[in-house]
C-alpha cells in the first residue's frame, strides 16, 4: 500500500510547482506591460528668443514665444550660468516654486509672463502663466534680472560693463527635455 501512496505525492508536488512558476511568470509579464504602458509627457515644440533690453535701472532679459505650442511656465526650470572674469561661475535655478520677486512688481515672480493688452497681471507670473506664442517673458529691471541671474546688483553692472556671456537653459521638466539652450551676451541696448 505504501507504494501507491508514493506515486500519488509525485504528480501533486509537480502540478504545485508548475502552478507557482506560472504565477511568477504572470507577475512578471503584468509588471513589465504596466511599467510599458506609462505615459511620457510630450515636450512641446516651441520656437523662443532670448536677449537683453533696456539699460541702466530699465534693464532686463527678454524671452520671445515666437511660434509653437503653449508652454505652461510651471512646467519650465530655467538654469543661467554665468563665468565672471576670474574664472567663478554663478549658476541660478528658476522654477515654479523659486521665491518671488522683490525687483520689478513685489510678489512677482520672474520671467513674468505678458503681452501688449494685459501687461503684468498677478496670473501671469512664471509658474502660474501660459506662455503663448506671441507672448513675451521677461524680468522687467535691473534689481529683478540680478535676482533672476542670482547675483547682485551691483555684479550685474560689471558683468554688463564687461559684456559677459550667460548661458541658459530652459528644460521641460514633465519630460526631461531642453525647449531652449542659448548663450547670450548681457549687454545695454
Amino acid at each position: 500500500m505504501n507504494s501507491r501512496w508514493e506515486d500519488a505525492v509525485s504528480p501533486v508536488i509537480g502540478v504545485m510547482l508548475m502552478l507557482a512558476i506560472t504565477i511568477i511568470i504572470a507577475a512578471v509579464v503584468s509588471s513589465f506591460v504596466s511599467g510599458a504602458s506609462t505615459q511620457f509627457e510630450k515636450t512641446p515644440q516651441a520656437s523662443l528668443l532670448v536677449y537683453c533690453d533696456g539699460s541702466g535701472g530699465d534693464f532686463n532679459i527678454i524671452f520671445e514665444h515666437l511660434s509653437g505650442d503653449p508652454i505652461r511656465s510651471e512646467d519650465l526650470k530655467v538654469t543661467t550660468w554665468i563665468r565672471d572674469e576670474d574664472g567663478t561661475v554663478t549658476k541660478h535655478v528658476q522654477s515654479d516654486k523659486s521665491p518671488r520677486s522683490s525687483g520689478i512688481t513685489p510678489g512677482v515672480r520672474v520671467p513674468f509672463v505678458y503681452d501688449a493688452q494685459k501687461g503684468i497681471v498677478q496670473d501671469m507670473e512664471f509658474g502660474e502663466a501660459v506662455w503663448r506664442p506671441g507672448m513675451i517673458a521677461g524680468t522687467g529691471n535691473k534689481a529683478a534680472t540680478a535676482e533672476f541671474l542670482g547675483v547682485s546688483e551691483e555684479d550685474l553692472e560689471k558683468f554688463i560693463a564687461s559684456d559677459t556671456p550667460v548661458e541658459i537653459t530652459i528644460v521641460h521638466t514633465p519630460s526631461g527635455n531642453i525647449i531652449l539652450q542659448k548663450d547670450f551676451v548681457l549687454e545695454e541696448a
